[in-house]
């Protein structure tokens, strides 16, 4: 064998145990998610257990806190306090531009108030929901994907029918989903909950199984408080 075929032998091996790995690592996560999600998490939490943005034993003991009557606001203050040390590492790059302060008036007004009155949402709560998720720049884009003036994820958009690219139907089909967010938990609260964490992370925080921690924490702390 000359030495040129044996160093491509060699290239191809270590390609294929690289590409073994990685398939086994794929398979590895596929089956732990499927694990979480038989064990009752919401893709939510799944989603932080995997990316390590929180722990399962974190999330756990959040759940006995609150059946033993501790409380949310404990429980959730211990969460967050277990999301930071998981985060403390992130970089300041990736910070969502709800950390931002925004403007109250832009120029988006009048499909806001299209929109809003459509649903049956106060537009100021749409105001609210923008500001915090994208600082009213409709080319926001998030790490995790999402596009846009509210930031909707690509399989959301896709499900309501909408191109997240184009500002009004951005508008529309984000107020749209946070109107049904809105009629099936009946509070704005819980709907910003659903919003940005997702309906199954709603339901199992309405159902007292878990706290509210970290980003949707305080994604809903300072929403609540700008319409306060």
């Amino acid at each position: 064998m000359s030495r040129c075929t044996a160093a491509a032998v060699l290239l191809l091996t270590l390609l294929g145990g690289l590409s073994s790995a990685a398939a086994a690592d794929d398979t590895a996560r596929s089956d732990n998610e499927y694990r979480l999600q038989a064990l009752g998490y919401s893709p939510h939490e799944i989603a932080d257990i995997i990316s390590g943005r929180i722990s399962q034993k974190a999330l756990d003991n959040a759940a006995r806190m609150i059946a033993v009557g501790i409380g949310r606001d404990e429980s959730a203050n211990y969460l967050d306090s277990q999301y930071m040390l998981a985060t403390a590492a992130r970089s300041a790059l990736e910070a969502r531009p709800l950390d931002m302060p925004f403007a109250s008036f832009t120029a988006f007004d009048t499909l806001i108030d299209r929109y809003a009155n459509l649903h049956r949402v106060d537009a100021a709560i749409v105001r609210a929901i923008i500001g915090a998720e994208s600082m009213f720049n409709h080319a926001a884009r998030s790490t995790a994907g999402a596009i846009g003036l509210m930031q909707l994820m690509p399989a959301t958009a896709r499900e309501l029918g909408v191109d997240p690219f184009v500002p009004e139907q951005n508008i529309e089909g984000g107020v749209r989903y946070f109107a049904e967010q809105l009629k099936t938990f009946g509070g704005v609260e819980l709907a910003l909950v659903a919003y940005n964490a997702g309906p199954g992370f709603a339901q199992r925080y309405a159902s007292g199984k878990t706290a509210l921690y970290g980003e949707t924490r305080e994604y809903v702390r300072k929403i609540m408080a700008r319409l306060r």
